[in-house]
This record gives structure tokens, sequence and C-alpha cells, in this order.
């Protein structure tokens, strides 16, 4: 098997603007989820590395489904499925609030602090790739 070069690098920073410009490049319309997974999967055929939480990247694709193809209900309640709260982050949020009779906006930063795990493992590779660019000027 041959080595893959030239790979193009999608990352949570640019994935908003790949996506929509391969889709556009190649005339491609989007109905459904299903669309979107095989663009995505033509990408990565075409040499687009995907270098984000899987995840993260589902979210994102949902979220553009919906905004090629808003007139569909299904795209709609997929993305109203992700903003609600699960059952888990309710019975949370009334623990909290009968501890410390908090109000919205502690609920709120509940929901920010959620993603502090994932923004942590961002800023390292980030902070590691900064290095790997700083070793490589010394050579």
């Amino acid at each position: 098997m041959p080595p893959i070069s030239n790979l193009i690098l999608v990352t949570l920073e640019n994935s908003h603007e790949f996506i929509p410009r391969y889709i556009s490049d190649n005339n491609i319309i989007i109905n459904s989820y299903q669309d979107m997974m095989e663009v995505i999967l033509r990408m990565i055929k075409d040499k687009h590395f995907f270098n984000m939480d899987k995840n993260i990247l589902r979210g994102c694709l949902e979220d553009l489904t919906y905004m090629y193809c808003p007139g569909d209900d299904v795209n709609k309640d997929r993305v109203i499925s992700m903003l609600e709260p699960s059952d888990d982050e309710d019975e949370d949020e009334d623990e909290d609030e009968d501890d410390e009779g908090g109000g919205e906006d502690e609920g709120e930063q509940m929901n920010i602090t959620e993603f502090l795990p994932e923004i942590k493992k961002l800023e390292e590779l980030l902070s590691d790739k900064e290095s790997d660019k700083e070793s490589d000027k010394e050579c």
C-alpha cells in the first residue's frame, strides 16, 4: 500500500469552511444526515483528515444538515435533541437547586463546565503542535 501524503487537515477551527466548500464545489445536495455522512466519507476518500472528536463532528454535521434542509422535521428534531438536557443533567440540576437554591445562571454555567475536559485536551494538542513547530525550526 502506498504511503498517504498531502492530507488536508480539517479541524474544529476550520470545519465550518471546508465542509460547506466541499459540498458546494462538488454540487452535492443535502437532504438528510445520511447525505452529510456520505459527504464526510467522500472527503476522507479525497484525503481530508478529520482531527477532532467524532462526537463534536457529529453535532456539527447535524447542524449543517439542518442548515441545508431546515424544512425537514427530522433534521430539526436532531438538533433539538442535541440541545435538550439529558435525563442525567436534569437530575443533577435538580440536586444542585435543592442544595444551593441555584438559579438559571448556575445551570448555564454548569453546562459550560461540562466542556472543560475537551477544551483542555484541545489546548494540550495545540501546545504540542506549537512545540513541534519550534523544535522543527531549531533543526
